[in-house]
């Protein structure tokens, strides 16, 4: 059920109206049970991996929006 909150956590990040680069606030991981996967993805911001253990992309565009380069 790991994958349900990691896109919580997106979506709640993505209600802050703050794009990030990462999210590797301690405090904020430790509220959501997170895989040791998801949590080192969301650290290092990687995308790919993120979507491939099941994040939404329209939070991962939301959220982590200055990766995207257009």
């Amino acid at each position: 059920m790991s994958e349900y909150q990691m896109n919580k956590l997106l979506f709640e990040t993505g209600r802050q109206h703050k794009a990030v680069e990462s999210i590797s606030d301690e405090t904020q991981l430790a509220a959501y049970d997170l895989t040791p996967q998801e949590r080192e993805a969301l650290k290092a911001g990687d995308i790919k991996r993120l979507y491939e253990l099941g994040a939404n992309p329209y939070l991962l565009r939301r959220v982590f929006r200055p990766r995207f380069h257009i």
